[in-house]
């Protein structure tokens, strides 16, 4: 074997052990996670997704949004920290004080909150944060969720919290092997601090009528479309790459 040869080889190696080194919901048990780890869940990974546009009134935010890669997801997203004070959220995904005006930069967030990863990594945050493991945090985290659910965040959620009916109209999961579309079952708005919405919760069903799967095993990826006025937010979840040290995760 040649010296290029065997270089290059070398290199592909290194890449595929920094690759499989930051996965960290598979090298790592979550009760073990850092806050580095954490974020590394809720910023940058197969469960998490952000798009965003910039200021420019009212017309920026009526322009169409697509996906821009990793997601920020957490308290920054509302109030600009993580921790501490005022900036403390109220549950797992309730957000806090803070707020976008019509010309600012709005960034949303869609992460794939019926996946133990995610739970998981909202518990030990909060676990870091000074909270206290509880029995029912961990039951949440190891109980199978009855519906696939969708979580989206965003620095300013008036437009979609409006009207959580009117978003069950146009919101859909849409597996892209099948190309069918999946209408939620339920839309929540969580509320924070002074009633403002923070978090809205997008319900699925995992299976149809005849009692099969809406999301087939071998499903390679999903869409997540909702909409409300000309705001659209569609976001793809790759189904591939959501398993963590169980299995699939989704």
């Amino acid at each position: 074997m040649s010296k290029k040869i065997a270089g290059v080889l070398a290199a592909v190696l290194f890449a595929a052990v920094v690759v499989c080194a930051t996965d960290v919901w598979k090298d790592k048990d979550y009760q073990s996670w850092d806050q580095k780890d954490v974020d590394k869940i809720l910023k940058d990974s197969p469960w998490t997704k952000t798009v965003q546009f910039g200021g420019g009134g009212s017309a920026g935010m009526d322009a169409p949004l697509t996906a821009t890669g990793a997601a920020a997801h957490g308290d920054q997203s509302v109030s600009g920290n993580s921790s501490g004070g005022g900036g403390r959220p109220t549950s797992a995904i309730n957000g806090t004080k803070g707020s976008a005006g019509a010309g600012e930069e709005m960034n949303f967030t869609i992460s794939w909150y019926s996946s133990r990863t995610i739970r998981e990594a909202l518990e030990r945050r909060r676990e870091l944060g000074g909270g206290t493991p509880s029995d029912d945090a961990k039951k949440n985290m190891t109980a199978e969720l009855a519906t696939f659910q969708v979580l989206v965040r965003s620095n300013n959620l008036g437009m979609f919290a409006k009207d959580s009916d009117a978003l069950k109209t146009v919101s859909y999961l849409m597996p892209k092997s099948t190309k069918e579309k999946i209408a939620p079952t339920t839309v929540t708005v969580e509320k924070g601090q002074g009633d403002r919405p923070v978090a809205i919760i997008y319900e699925f069903p995992k299976k149809t009528a005849s009692g099969e799967p809406t999301i087939a095993a071998n499903e390679k990826a999903v869409e997540f479309f909702t909409q409300s006025g000309k705001t659209q937010l569609k976001v793809s979840f790759e189904i591939t790459k959501m398993a963590d040290k169980q299995g699939a995760d989704f």
